[in-house]
């Protein structure tokens, strides 16, 4: 497999740790879960990349991020994708930094040859893969969590966790 890359913003260790918390107390995922450390926000999948575009990746996301600000969001949400089989938790409603952040990294990725997604964006964290059925799970309470940071990451076969961090963005 080649790397799949993609820029994101990862949980910290409380936020992670609150999320195992609760899922624990609805008993076991359906499906393939993820493996917590592997949970994140994908803001822009970005693919096989050659060396060069993720040299101008890396200078757009900085680029991007000193624009940007850290921001609050709440996981208050689980939900289901049914055609791609993905249990999730997310946010009800985009906080409006997120949005412009991920507004602003498309505009900047531009340059490097990468064209903006065509779907609206929707904030998720997978939770769990090949999840035919929605099993109507609900969070106790919210999550709240500040993101301090933009990450590029990608993936890497045959090992969990999956996913390693390149570079780290501070949002200031």
């Amino acid at each position: 497999m080649t790397e799949r890359w993609f820029l994101a913003i990862w949980p910290d260790t409380q936020t992670r740790s609150a999320l195992e918390r609760q899922l624990a107390a609805l008993g076991p995922l359906p499906g393939r879960p993820t493996h917590p450390l592997d949970w994140h926000v994908t803001l822009i999948f970005l693919g096989a990349l050659e060396p060069e575009r993720l040299a101008c990746i890396d200078a757009a996301a900085g680029d991007a991020a000193t624009r940007a600000t850290s921001f609050f969001m709440e996981l208050d949400r689980i939900g289901h994708f049914a055609r791609s089989q993905v249990l999730w938790c997310g946010p009800a409603r985009t906080p409006e930094s997120l949005a412009r952040l991920v507004t602003d990294l498309q505009a900047h990725l531009t340059r490097c040859g990468i064209a903006p997604e065509r779907r609206p964006y929707r904030p998720h964290l997978t939770l769990a893969r090949k999840v035919r059925t929605a099993p109507g799970l609900e969070l106790h309470r919210p999550i709240g969590w500040t993101a301090h940071e933009l990450v590029l990451a990608h993936g890497v076969t045959g090992e969990r966790p999956r996913y390693r961090i390149r570079h780290r963005y501070p949002l200031p």
